[in-house]
C-alpha cells in the first residue's frame, strides 16, 4: 500500500483536474446529504404512521371490550312538540252520553267506556308535552273526543286502562 502511496504523491494534477474534481466530490456529498434525509424522512414518516394505526387500535380494542351501552343523552334533542310514538288507541270516538256518575260514557260508535281511579289520564313520559298544552279537558261531556286505551275489548262496558285524549274542538273548555 505504500507504494501506492508514493505513486500517487509524485502524480502531478493540474489546477483544472484539482477543481473539477473538488467540485464533483462536493456534488457527490450533496447527493449523499439528500439521500440520506430522504431515508431519514421516509423513518420517520413510517413511524409516525405506526403510531397512528396503534393508537387507533387501541381505542377500537377498548370500545369492543366495553360492554356498556353507549350514554347519548348529550346528543339525543328532544323535541316536544312532536310525538314521539303512536299510542295504542281501541277507545276512539265522540261522547254521545255521559253518565249520572261522569266517570263513563258511551261513544258515537256504540262502545260504553268506564273509567276509574287506576286509569292514566293524559300522557305521560319524558316526550309527553306537559299537562296544560295536552288535549285533555277536566270533565267528561257530550261532543269530547276520546282517545284511549283498555286491555279487553270484549267486555261491555270496557275499562279505560288510560284515556290519553279528552277534548272538545268546536267548544273547549279552556
Amino acid at each position: 500500500m505504500s507504494a501506492y502511496k508514493n505513486v500517487m504523491k509524485q502524480i502531478h494534477a493540474s489546477e483544472e483536474f484539482k477543481s473539477k474534481m473538488q467540485k464533483e466530490m462536493m456534488e457527490y456529498e450533496k447527493k449523499e446529504k439528500r439521500v440520506y434525509m430522504k431515508n431519514i424522512r421516509f423513518m420517520v414518516g413510517s413511524f409516525v404512521a405506526c403510531a397512528v394505526v396503534a393508537v387507533v387500535a387501541v381505542v377500537a380494542l377498548t370500545n369492543i371490550k366495553n360492554d356498556a351501552a353507549l350514554d347519548l343523552t348529550e346528543r339525543i334533542v328532544v323535541d316536544n312538540s312532536g310525538s314521539a310514538t303512536k299510542a295504542v288507541l281501541n277507545i276512539e270516538g265522540v261522547i254521545t252520553k255521559v253518565g249520572k256518575d261522569g266517570m263513563s260514557f258511551t261513544l258515537d260508535n256504540g262502545m260504553k267506556v268506564v273509567v276509574t281511579d287506576k286509569t292514566e289520564l293524559g300522557i305521560d313520559g319524558p316526550t309527553a308535552p306537559p299537562k296544560e298544552e295536552q288535549l285533555f279537558e277536566p270533565t267528561f261531556r257530550v261532543g269530547n273526543q276520546i282517545g284511549g286505551f283498555t286491555e279487553d275489548t270484549s267486555e261491555d262496558p270496557v275499562t279505560a286502562a288510560a284515556i290519553y285524549t279528552n277534548w272538545n274542538f268546536e267548544n273547549p273548555i279552556r
